[in-house]
């Protein structure tokens, strides 16, 4: 192995001085503890966790982000690929699987790796219905100023920065931890538009530990849901932030056990998390399961989000979610909580078409799909309350200081019906994506992707009264067309159309449309 001088890794150390205490922290306590510090082998690691020592491999997932102060988020993407040829990935965890980043630091045992990305996106449009990100929210009504004018944004606020951390192994337990932030951390509304797009705070994205020995895995910390298998390779392509419209994606602090079987090709995993309750009232955690399927033998290109192409093999999630509520009685003189169950049923798959050769991905054709229907999950959707709300408590003595109902839950999620009995809101949801590698180069220069949602909602028109539901939608349609240009194995370019369209209770017909460009630099 490659080392670099003490001298070359101090500049290297203030250089990185930008990226915070965090970085120099990690970089100084591996600078204390040996007089060099390791290159990154010219080599990718390991296809397959198998517990052979080996460089730290970092989390591949890309931006998302916060279009205002309350929005949430964009895409999932991975840290910069090693030089090509790129890794053929072996697990569809593609958030850990994909090419070690350049920046790997080791010392007696321990591994340290700085990744992520600085990113540059341009949206432009037709409307002002959103800040950065373009996921669930509420459309601007035609006919109004902000459905009738358009809107130009520029950020830098979805880059982001992680830290991988692997510990010595102790007999065959391996541990290690991941700490990963962006830029879209929460701002006050009254923020001048030129520190909102500038000065955007640091948000905490994934803070976790985990464990892998022989029986279970143990992951514990804010990570993905497993709802969806969110970071397992499942995410569409685009240019987009990520959530797009009827898409699940969602982090949650939580406590994961898995286990993974392979043989013949074929990588079997099962797990359960509980995780924070939708409401902290609830006194019950959420609940989470899912099994999925790998079949090794049938690999083709794989790009998540806005991340950089990869070889992965097909595979098939099922997953479940159940939940409990206890939301504040709607009385002006509340009695006892009223109690409800919620649930949700996802079903994803990543299917290589034409498959890849190897980690030649020219004229590789995949196809991502998901499938979500619950009851009571409106949160797991990115932005997503359909404009839904809770009533107004009787005011029979017309008092001017009329009562005002204090709920306990979040908007959205559930309300009160007629009978003034708790109903949580029904969503159910498609998302496709495929994306074709155009056979230049190796498939990772030029591509192109294309996506379309469908969100729909049996009950949220139904469940609101009639003087409000001209502000409830409960039928959104989605699709965007990409092109992509990766201009070098750190750098790519992206160019979007992307459409949102949703109706209201009304019949009333909202849509904007955006033009966005990106740029990514991967490290």
């Amino acid at each position: 192995m490659n080392r670099v001088p003490a001298n070359g890794a101090i500049s290297m150390l203030l250089r990185l001085r930008k990226f915070g205490s965090w970085g120099s922290l990690v970089l100084l306590g591996v600078l204390h503890a040996s007089p060099a510090v390791a290159a990154p082998a010219a080599n990718p690691a390991d296809d397959d966790d198998d517990g052979d020592e080996k460089p730290a491999i970092a989390e591949s997932t890309k931006p998302e982000a916060k279009g205002d102060a309350t929005s949430e988020a964009k895409v999932d993407v991975g840290p910069a690929a090693a030089p090509p040829p790129a890794p053929v990935v072996a697990s569809a965890d593609l958030e850990e699987k994909t090419a070690p980043p350049p920046l790997i630091f080791g010392s007696g045992g321990w591994n340290a790796s700085l990744y992520g990305f600085a990113e540059l996106d341009i949206m432009s449009d037709s409307t002002q219905s959103f800040g950065e990100s373009a996921t669930n929210y509420n459309l601007a009504r035609p006919n109004t100023p902000a459905g009738d004018n358009p809107r130009t944004q520029v950020t830098a606020r979805n880059s982001r920065i992680g830290f991988k951390l692997e510990a010595p192994k102790f007999g065959s337990i391996k541990t290690s931890a991941v700490i990963e932030f962006d830029f879209f951390g929460e701002q006050p509304l009254t923020m001048k538009q030129g520190e909102a797009y500038t000065a955007g705070p640091a948000r905490m994205r994934h803070f976790y530990a985990k464990m892998e020995t022989p029986i279970v895995d143990v992951l514990a910390g804010q990570y993905h849901d497993l709802f969806a298998w969110g970071g397992a390779g499942f995410y569409p392509n685009t240019v987009a932030f990520l959530a797009i419209p009827g898409e699940i994606y969602h982090r949650n602090p939580q406590l994961r056990l898995s286990k993974t079987l392979k043989g013949g090709g074929v990588e079997f995993e099962v797990a359960a998390a509980v995780v924070r309750p939708v409401q902290r009232d609830a006194v019950m955690p959420d609940f989470q399961g899912g099994i999925k399927v790998n079949l090794n033998g049938w690999n083709g290109a794989s790009t998540p989000g806005a991340s950089r192409p990869v070889s992965a093999p097909l595979s098939l999630g099922i997953s479940g979610l159940a939940r409990r509520f206890s939301v504040t009685d709607f009385a002006q003189s509340p009695a006892n909580p009223q109690t409800a169950n919620g649930y949700g049923i996802a079903a994803n798959a990543f299917i290589p078409v034409i498959p890849a050769r190897g980690a030649d991905l020219s004229n590789a054709l995949s196809l991502t799909g998901e499938f979500t229907t619950g009851s009571g999950i409106s949160d797991m959707y990115t932005g997503l309350t359909g404009g839904v709300g809770f009533p107004a408590l009787p005011n029979p003595t017309m008092s001017q200081a009329a009562p005002v109902y204090t709920p306990n839950v979040d908007p959205g999620i559930v309300t009160f019906d007629a009978s003034n009995q708790l109903q949580p809101i029904k969503w159910t949801a498609v998302v496709l994506n495929g994306h074709y590698h155009l056979p230049v180069a190796d498939g990772k220069t030029v591509w192109i992707s294309g996506t379309y949602s469908f969100l729909k909602s049996s009950n949220s028109v139904s469940l609101t009264p009639i003087q409000g539901r001209a502000l409830v939608f409960d039928k959104a349609q989605y699709f965007d067309a990409n092109l992509w240009w990766g201009v070098t194995p750190a750098t790519q370019v992206g160019l979007s159309y992307q459409r949102t369209q949703q109706t209201y209770g009304d019949g009333t017909v909202a849509h904007n449309d955006r033009g966005e460009g990106s740029f990514y630099f991967f490290f």
